[in-house]
């Protein structure tokens, strides 16, 4: 009986007979409206959208797809590794969804994520998603220097966005990071307090933004009239393990680092692990920068100097550009490249510390 009451006092889902009944348009207004037709003027569209917020109206999705073509869903290929106890996966991913969602919130669009293990398997998902129109718009990160991804939608004219940017001169929407500048950077604020041996915990160089960042990281010592320690450029899966590992290693070799250069927080904790295993003191016989996206470097002790940029931030601004990108907009007005903001925790430099040259 309870349950029999609670569905009788349910408030009806509001239909298009209901936005005509509150707006004083016709039936055949309001459907036009809602599917974007052109032979609805402007104001009238922005007093039904309007009429529909209020009530809550939902466009039936499926209604829809067949009427105009579209699917409203903006995919998302998310990497997740296959490796076992693999540390620290997902944390970034988690956050850039976020930013993404706030980005569709308010419109027609839902996000739908595919997983996918590793470069070819995005590829095929991108292929999948374009053949049989699963989205309208994509969004994929971990861009690789030459990346088939970016080849086979810019070829197809499919909208899409991408969290970075490879090595070919192409035009297409992206996000990214200064990674050039931000590796630069910090290299050359170690070089100018003293070091001369610093190490370069980096992504493989088939990640395009793994080159951008040895780049800056050479120029910094080009521009100092110093050689790059070229031995001393790390390159792994940029976990934890990874990074310990790198410490370590470097630490074994005839001229030890005096610094590092870590790629992301995962590494930076590695790093911290290996040197305090080896009874190196951050700021005392080694000095560490950090590139940090989720700001965990001010909590390490000591707190490390970091480059930081919120990824939430990145990700609503993925999410705003492709839905522009799927309103029809030029990929060329759809590019944005952060810079990170230096937070100096540390002094960074020798001070009276022997310099290894």
């Amino acid at each position: 009986m309870a349950t029999e009451m609670h569905r009788a006092r349910r408030t009806p889902t509001p239909t298009i007979k209901t936005l005509a009944e509150m707006t004083g348009y016709s039936i055949a207004t309001i459907s036009k409206a809602l599917r974007e037709s052109p032979v609805v003027a402007p104001a009238t569209r922005d007093i039904i959208y309007k009429a529909a917020r209020e009530v809550g109206y939902q466009a039936n999705a499926r209604g829809m797809a067949l009427r105009t073509g579209k699917s409203f869903q903006a995919a998302v290929l998310m990497p997740v590794t296959a490796a076992r106890d693999y540390e620290w996966d997902g944390v970034e991913y988690t956050q850039t969804l976020s930013g993404i969602s706030q980005a569709l919130d308010g419109t027609d669009y839902r996000m739908s994520v595919h997983v996918i293990r590793d470069a070819a398997d995005g590829a095929e998902a991108a292929r999948r998603i374009v053949d049989q129109g699963l989205a309208d718009g994509l969004i994929f990160s971990g861009i690789l220097a030459e990346d088939p991804r970016i080849d086979l939608l810019v070829t197809e004219h499919f909208p899409f966005v991408s969290m970075g940017r490879c090595r070919k001169d192409l035009d297409y929407a992206h996000v990214d990071i200064d990674n050039e500048w931000a590796a630069h950077a910090a290299t050359a604020r170690l070089i100018a307090g003293g070091h001369r041996r610093i190490a370069l915990v980096n992504p493989e160089r088939r990640l395009s933004y793994a080159l951008d960042r040895i780049d800056g990281f050479v120029r910094a010592f080009r521009e100092a009239g110093l050689d790059a320690p070229m031995d001393l450029i790390a390159e792994g899966d940029l976990s934890t393990h990874f990074g310990r590992q790198a410490a370590i290693d470097f630490l074994q070799v005839e001229e030890t680092p005096t610094a590092f250069v870590c790629i992301n927080e995962s590494t930076t904790l590695g790093v911290l692990s290996g040197l305090g295993s080896l009874g190196r003191q951050i700021g005392v016989d080694v000095d560490v920068i950090a590139y940090d996206d989720i700001n965990v470097s001010a909590y390490f002790t000591p707190p490390i100097t970091t480059f930081y940029q919120p990824i939430e931030v990145l990700g609503r601004t993925l999410g705003q550009f492709l839905l522009r990108r799927m309103e029809g907009d030029d990929p060329v007005a759809l590019r944005q490249v952060f810079r990170p903001t230096l937070i100096a925790r540390q002094p960074d430099n020798l001070g009276g510390r022997l310099i290894q040259s």
